[in-house]
This record gives structure tokens, C-alpha cells and sequence, in this order.
């Protein structure tokens, strides 16, 4: 017998159907659909915080600040601060510091473009590399993709979602300025100005966020993360504090020094200028993807965590360990922002020897204390809240992702019942936010020390952004136990959003008394000052362990991978 045999690849019986557009640009269908869908918590929060803050930022001001007397006020304070305290926040003029563009620049301008960038250090560092450490990137590999097209990809949907969170930003800066600005105050803020100061703090995001990206193929996540988060603060430092002498020309912020949109001052070709170094930092950070095999890294990193801290000694010990390395990060970035400010009350609490200012400043923020570090930390006691529902978030994203991920079922096939998993992770994650509540502590104190104060209060008034933190966690083991562990991150960083925009808007808007109350930080007093509401405490402590229990309870009730 004879058998006739045709070499080659065997006929499909039926072609492949065609990936829907939908799926491509948001799900499964391709490598960018399913980076803007593991992006969504991350983009939930930026543009959340961003574009609250822009919008509160027309009320707070038109209500604080509202007639030109106060505005004046406002120059003459900020006018009697040291220089070089001034440019480091924000350069701008002292006649334009009354008007809602150019406080918002002087308070928060910072901040804007120092958070972008952080997201954006955060997200390109590990969007390669961390995946690749982890051995997932493997896979994707594998499929018929080249890893330059992996790389632009990835890339592609970071530089999408941080597009739309710039747009959010440039949008709500100008409706909130049209809405709440007062015109004859010179608060009205055109949208040319709003996307000015949007591509300010964008660009600013993909030059640090691009050197992250550069420097991963080499450092590993861990090592990328450190020395362009370290290289943004330093070369911020260096342009408003003038240190550094010619290094200082190195700066992306000394360059943009002269660009100030949300006033009207513009200085389009340094900020070009910053997109294309981010441009090029990009470039090399996909092409060095491109040519070096996956993982293969120096192995710049921090020392490991100790076997017998992370454990597998039972579900606590197992879930603690996973929540230990965001706890620290969460923490180390809360102490050394707490650290500055209270490094910063020596300096100012001079000022408090000229009784002119003193009034100023009792007229402006009552029963601030000049010379308490406290009192300094009470101004930013808001975004310390947001800062801090927002870790608790990622402890609940850690925790979710057991069941999303797939490892639940294999955790179930141990004596380990559904309810005491989700108790375990509940705790756990009260647990990591006890060590970022104390790393925050413990920063305020060696600040305090620095500057010669004291930093007793504020060390305690700490606790309060555990407790709200604890809270938020509760929420969401509530969420994912109940409903789905698929959104419980996202839900959860939605309630810290609407808590933090109650708080803010209700008490300008003159709002009934029983939306201001809605807000958990409605609840807490002036715990930085040694102010406490124990209505706060007790809801906290409520909401935190029955959060648990009810998510121990749904998830006993419902089917795993649901």
C-alpha cells in the first residue's frame, strides 16, 4: 500500500474569527487592549486626584479668598517667605499670587507635576521589567510578537492613559475657574492656559517616566524606580533651592522655570524641549528592550525582605508577605513627604516673630500655628487622607487579585475555608497599613528633628490616617466579598475620590450640613493639632472590621472567579 503524504502546515478547518475593534483597544484583544485594562485603577486614581484637586482648587479659592483685600493679603504673605522656599514651589510673580492661576501654581504646582511623575516612573519601570522579573512576560513572548512591538505597545497604552488624565486636568482647570473664578480677580483661566500647564506637568511625567523606562532593561524595576525617583526630587531640589551651581542645568524644572501657564506666561520651546528628552528616553528604553533577553538585569535593588518575615506560616503570614513590600513603599513615600514639611517649620516658624504676618496668616487659615509642626501638616492633612485611602486601595488590589489571578483556587485546596481567606487578607492589610502609618510617623519625627521642633502631636495625629486608611480597606474586602473581587480596587479609589471632593467642595458651596457629614475626614477634627472627634474613630474602627466580616460572609455565599 501506498500512502501519499503532503508536507507542509495543516489546513485550519475554520478561519480564526476576527478580534472585535472594542476588544482591541480595551480588553483581551490585543497586548495594548489589556494594558489599558490592567492601567484602570492606576488612571481611576491619577485622574481622579488630578482632576479634583483643579476643581476644588476654583471653590476653595473664591470662597477663602474673596475680596481683593484678601487677595492682597495673600501677596503680602507669600511675599514675606524666603525666595528661595517660593521658586521651589512654584515661581511666581507676587503680583499674580492672588488670583486662583497663580495660587493654585504656587500651592499645588508641585505636587502636580511631582505625582504625574511618579505615576509615571511607577507604571513604565515595572510595565516591562516587572513583568519580565515575574516570568508573565514569557508568555506573551512567546506569541508571534516581536519584543519591540511588545514594547510600543505597552508603552502606547501608558502614554494613552496619561494623555486622558492631562486632559482631565486641562478640562476641569478651566470649568473650575469659569464656574467658581471670580473675573474681576483675575481668576479665569482660558483653556489654552489649562492644557499649557496640562503638557507642563505631561512632559515633565514622560521625561522621568522615560528614563525609568531607559534605565529598567539594565537596573531591573526595583533599580529604575530608585534612581529616576531619586534623580526627579534631586533636580527638583537643585532648581528651587538654586543648589548644585552648573549641575542645576541639568534640570527639567529650571528649564520650564519660565513657563507658567495657568497665568498667562508661556515658554513653549524648554517645555518642547523636555518632551523630547522624554522622547529620546524612550526611544532608548524600547530599544534596549528590544535587544536584551528578558530579566537579565544588573540586579540594582534594595535588600530582599527576610524569608521568615514574608512566610508562608499560615493565610496571615502568607498575605502580610505580599502587602509588605507596598506597605514599605507607601510608607517610605508618606515619611519623606512628612519629613519636608516638618523639616520646613524651623525655617518658617521664624516668621512668626513679625506680628503683621501673624495676623495674615490667622486671617487666612484660622487656628493655624506658625511655629507647630503640626499646624503645617493640618494645611495638607486632605491630601495626606487622599495619599492614604489611595495605599489602601493597592493593599485591596494585592488582596483581589488572589481570586482574579487565579491563585485562590489553589490556596482553597489547602484546609483553608473561603471566609477565613478574605479574613486573613482583611487583616493583612490592616496590618501593612500599620506599617505605613508608623514609616509616616517616624518621618514626620526626624523632619521635626531636623528643623529643631517639636513633632509629638503630629506623630500622633498619624494614627488618623490609619484608621481612615483602615476603613477604606474594609470597603473594599466588603466590595470584593460581596460582589467581585474585580472591582473592588476600582470601587474603593472611587470612594476615596468622591470622600475627598465632599470634604473639599460641601463647606464653600454652603452645602446642607448633611452632605459635608457623607465625608469619613469630616470626622477626624485637626488631628495633626491634637484635635480629635471620637465620632471618627469609632467609624473607622466600624466600618474597618465589619467591612471584613461582611466580605468574609459574601464571599462564603457566591462562586469563586466570579
Amino acid at each position: 500500500m501506498i500512502i501519499a503524504i503532503e508536507a507542509g502546515a495543516p489546513l485550519r478547518a475554520a478561519p480564526l474569527p476576527a478580534i472585535p475593534l472594542r476588544h482591541r483597544v480595551y480588553g483581551f484583544g490585543s497586548i495594548y487592549g489589556k494594558t489599558i485594562r490592567d492601567s484602570r485603577l492606576a488612571f481611576i486614581i491619577a485622574a481622579g486626584l488630578l482632576g479634583g484637586m483643579a476643581l476644588v482648587m476654583g471653590v476653595a479659592v473664591s470662597s477663602v479668598f474673596p475680596t481683593p483685600e484678601a487677595r492682597k493679603a495673600v501677596n503680602d504673605l507669600v511675599g514675606s517667605i524666603p525666595a528661595s522656599m517660593v521658586d521651589l514651589f512654584g515661581k511666581v510673580p507676587p503680583a499674580k499670587l492672588g488670583t486662583l492661576g497663580g495660587y493654585m501654581t504656587f500651592k499645588y504646582g508641585a505636587i502636580f507635576a511631582l505625582g504625574t511623575a511618579l505615576w509615571s516612573i511607577l507604571a513604565l519601570s515595572g510595565t516591562l521589567a516587572g513583568e519580565a522579573s515575574r516570568g508573565s512576560l514569557d508568555f506573551v513572548a512567546a506569541a508571534p510578537f516581536g519584543k519591540r512591538r511588545i514594547a510600543l505597545e505597552k508603552l502606547a497604552a501608558h502614554l494613552t492613559m496619561l494623555g486622558l488624565a492631562m486632559a482631565i486636568l486641562a478640562a476641569f482647570t478651566t470649568i473650575s475657574s469659569t464656574l467658581f473664578g471670580d473675573a474681576a480677580l483675575g481668576d479665569q483661566v482660558p483653556l489654552l492656559s489649562s492644557v499649557g500647564f496640562a503638557l507642563w506637568a505631561g512632559f515633565l511625567a514622560v521625561f522621568f517616566g522615560g528614563l525609568a523606562l531607559a534605565l529598567a532593561p539594565v537596573l531591573g524595576r526595583a533599580g529604575s524606580t530608585g534612581v529616576a525617583g531619586l534623580a526627579m526630587v534631586v533636580l527638583w531640589v537643585m532648581n528651587g533651592l538654586n543648589l548644585g551651581g552648573p549641575l542645576a542645568v541639568l534640570s527639567p524644572f529650571r528649564w520650564t522655570a519660565d513657563h507658567i501657564a495657568l497665568i498667562g506666561q508661556y515658554d513653549w520651546a524648554p517645555l518642547a524641549l523636555v518632551g523630547v528628552a522624554g522622547a529620546v528616553f524612550l526611544a532608548i528604553g524600547v530599544e534596549l528592550f528590544g535587544r536584551r533577553d528578558l530579566g537579565v538585569t544588573a540586579g540594582l535593588s534594595l535588600p530582599g525582605v527576610p524569608a521568615a518575615v514574608l512566610g508562608v506560616r499560615g493565610p496571615v503570614g502568607r498575605a502580610f508577605g505580599d502587602q509588605l513590600p507596598r506597605a514599605l513603599s507607601w510608607g517610605i513615600g508618606l515619611g519623606l513627604m512628612g519629613a519636608l514639611v516638618a523639616s520646613l517649620v524651623g525655617t518658617m516658624s521664624a516668621l512668626g516673630n513679625d506680628p503683621t504676618l501673624v495676623k495674615t496668616f490667622a486671617g487666612i487659615f484660622p487656628g493655624f500655628d506658625l511655629k507647630s509642626a503640626g499646624g503645617w501638616l493640618q494645611l495638607y492633612a486632605q491630601l495626606l487622607f487622599i495619599a492614604a485611602g489611595f495605599g489602601a486601595a493597592t493593599f485591596v488590589s494585592k488582596w483581589a487579585s488572589d481570586e482574579t489571578d487565579g491563585r485562590l483556587e489553589m490556596v482553597l485546596t489547602t484546609p483553608t475555608a473561603r471566609a477565613a481567606w478574605a479574613i486573613a487578607g482583611g487583616v493583612a492589610a490592616i496590618l501593612a497599613i500599620a506599617v505605613m502609618t508608623v514609616l509616616f510617623a517616624l518621618g514626620i519625627g526626624l523632619g521635626a528633628a531636623s528643623g529643631g521642633v517639636a513633632a509629638g502631636e503630629p506623630m500622633v495625629g498619624s494614627i488618623a490616617l490609619g484608621l481612615y486608611a483602615a476603613a477604606i480597606a474594609g470597603v473594599g474586602v466588603a466590595v470584593g466579598g460581596l460582589w467581585r473581587t474585580s472591582l473592588a480596587a476600582e470601587i474603593t479609589a472611587l470612594v476615596v475620590v468622591a470622600t475627598y471632593l465632599i470634604d473639599l467642595v460641601a463647606p464653600p458651596l454652603k452645602l446642607p450640613d448633611w452632605v459635608h457629614q457623607l465625608a469619613l475626614t469630616a470626622h477626624f477634627g485637626q488631628p495633626m493639632l491634637g484635635i480629635w472627634d471620637p465620632v471618627g474613630i469609632v467609624a473607622c474602627l466600624v466600618i474597618a472590621v465589619g467591612g471584613i466580616a461582611l466580605g468574609a460572609w459574601g464571599i462564603a455565599r457566591r462562586d469563586i472567579g466570579r
